[in-house]
Order: C-alpha cells, then structure tokens, then sequence
C-alpha cells in the first residue's frame, strides 16, 4: 500500500455546535463549513450525520456528530460528552484513480475490517480502514475524482 500521507484528522462529538466552538481556539480556526444531515455509506447501512470541515494550512480538521441510521462506527468513539472532540480518524488524500485502485486492493488483501466505504456521488470515493489494534484509530481514504476536484474549495482555510 502506498505510504500513508496525512490529509486530515477528524474527531467525534455528540454536539457538533459545540464541538465547533471548542475547536476554533484550539486549531486557529476562525469559521468551520458545517453540513447537516449527510448520508454517508457504512458496512451497516447509511449513517446520518453532521459535520464541519475547516482547513489549517495544508490539514483539514473534520468533526462529525452521528445523527442517526447506522451510525455506529462514530457514536461508538465518543468518550466524552458536552461537545468535547473525540479523535475517531486521520485521512490521506489519493489524488489518481490508479493509486485508488491499488489502495483497495491493498485494504482488502490486509486481512483488517473496512467498516466504511462508499462515494459521495462521482466527486469523492472514500474508505475507513479499522487499524485501531496497531495505531488507535481508524484510517481513511479518499480518492478526489477530477469530476470532484473543486469538492473543497468551499471549505475554510486559515
């Protein structure tokens, strides 16, 4: 598997206003682009959930609140309550579909459960690698599609 080059780390939380307000100070970040009610594609189904995504430098900072479906694989990481940032994932980035390829397969010949997995429509395709026995967390994928090139270009940088 191609080395595993850091894009994004994103926490958990049962409150994702004040998750976002705790998170500003914390990281330098001013404003956070917040999405409610995103369905994203599980091993159990369809989790619903809100999230705020916010760039420092090169790193986006993600928060997810699990709001419902099969949201398990983020309800489960939260530890502590009141808004607090849970650390659930850190993501890469995989810019080209041959990369893309050769990451699956690597995932899937790695013997380590894929809990998540799915695309956000030809924009963005994206998997969770489950490595919390070796690294404490879950590792994410996205392939960046060119259809999904400008996916982020809303989102906040500081």
């Amino acid at each position: 598997m191609a080395p595993f080059i850091p894009f994004q780390l994103a926490y958990v939380t049962d409150d994702i206003d004040a998750a976002v307000a705790r998170a500003g100070p914390i990281f330098g970040i001013g404003a956070f682009r917040v999405n409610r009610g995103a369905e994203i594609e599980t091993g159990a189904g369809l989790a619903l959930a809100h999230f705020a995504l916010a760039f420092v430098g090169d790193v986006q900072i993600e928060i997810i609140q699990p709001d419902g479906g099969a949201d398990a694989i983020y309800r489960n990481g939260i530890r502590e309550g009141g808004g607090a940032l849970n650390f659930h994932h850190a993501g890469a980035l995989i810019t080209s579909e041959m990369a893309w390829n050769d990451v699956v397969a690597a995932a899937e010949a790695s013997g380590a459960d894929i809990p998540v997995r799915g695309q956000f429509g030809e924009l963005m395709h994206y998997l969770y690698l489950d490595r919390r026995d070796s690294v404490g967390h879950y590792l994410e994928y996205m392939w960046q599609t060119e259809a999904g090139a400008d996916i982020f270009a809303a989102v906040p940088r500081f």
